[in-house]
């Protein structure tokens, strides 16, 4: 009994920190679509010329 308590609680442990790994991706790349979003409607001459 006492080895299978100690299954179940590594078990929980390891998919919790599957889970959180995971949502750390997930947050990370709508961070990145939403940067590459708004960077896309800014052209590399308009940040690289000077107008006066």
């Amino acid at each position: 009994m006492g080895e299978t308590l100690v299954g179940v609680g590594v078990g929980i442990a390891v998919f919790t920190l599957a889970m959180i790994f995971v949502a750390a991706r997930h947050r990370r790349e709508h961070l990145r679509e939403r940067l590459i979003r708004r960077m896309h409607g800014h052209r590399l001459c308009d940040f690289t010329r000077r107008d006066h």
